[in-house]
């Protein structure tokens, strides 16, 4: 590169391509997606201590939990979401997990990061672990969305990522179906990675890291097995987005 393209760069650096829009931007909260973009997120302040999720519409007095945590409570001790699964940020996220876009997991990770810190640090936290994707989707799709959430949040917090859990079932879309379907549908989905010890997960603290909670149903399955089956002392779920509960 020639000395005068080098004084140029400095002078006149790139701009960044916000991975959302596809615009250059000046300046991100959060890198890589620009803040006009993120200004059309609705992000999540307040919500269902236990499952993270809205309530719309917002009836619940602090603290009060939302009416599906009071018919039957969530195995894992609480999760948390980031932002709502509606509009603007539904569509950059559905791009993430259908369009082969591996990429906006940076973006994604950061944000997570920032959940964590305000909602985790202090859980002491001993392993990541994402929820898995069948075999045949993850071939299709050629990534598990939320793997490489998980992987890109283990750097950056310095806790391990385990992706030791296998989906060995397939299932129906979880929203079409009532809720004893759904737990139906997920019975004997999950299990433990061949030549995996199931010792070092004992009395440990799991952080399950997923994309989207829908139903919510996942998440409970999958903390019920860690919890069961690898015996777990405490887990707890962090996503990107979740669907909020709507009251009739």
């Amino acid at each position: 590169m020639k000395v005068l393209d080098v004084l140029k760069d400095l002078i006149y650096p790139e701009k960044p391509v916000c991975l959302a829009c596809g615009r250059k931007y000046d300046h991100s909260e959060i890198e890589g997606i620009c803040d006009r973009c993120l200004s059309r997120f609705s992000f999540i302040t307040e919500a269902c201590p236990i499952c993270g999720r809205e309530v719309v519409p917002a009836v619940l007095i602090e603290g009060q939990h939302c009416p599906e945590c009071s018919e039957e409570r969530p195995p894992y001790n609480f999760a948390r979401s980031v932002f709502t699964y509606s509009g603007y940020a539904r569509e950059v996220l559905l791009e993430y997990k259908y369009g082969h876009r591996p990429d906006l997991a940076g973006p994604f990770s950061q944000m997570l990061f920032l959940y964590y810190d305000e909602y985790f640090k202090d859980q002491n936290i001993d392993y990541l672990i994402p929820v898995p994707m069948h075999g045949e989707r993850k071939n299709y799709r050629g990534y598990n969305q939320a793997a490489r959430l998980a992987q890109a949040l283990s750097k950056k917090i310095k806790i391990e990522y385990k992706d030791v859990i296998s989906r060995v079932k397939d299932s129906l879309p979880l929203y079409t179906l009532t809720k004893k379907a759904r737990k139906m549908e997920l019975e004997g989905a999950f299990q433990l990675e061949e030549d995996t010890d199931s010792a070092i997960f004992k009395d440990k603290n799991i952080l399950i890291i997923d994309d989207i909670i829908t139903t919510g149903t996942t998440s409970s399955e999958i903390s019920h097995f860690i919890l069961k089956e690898m015996e777990a002392a405490n887990v707890y779920v962090l996503t990107t987005a979740s669907v909020p509960v709507k009251i009739e």
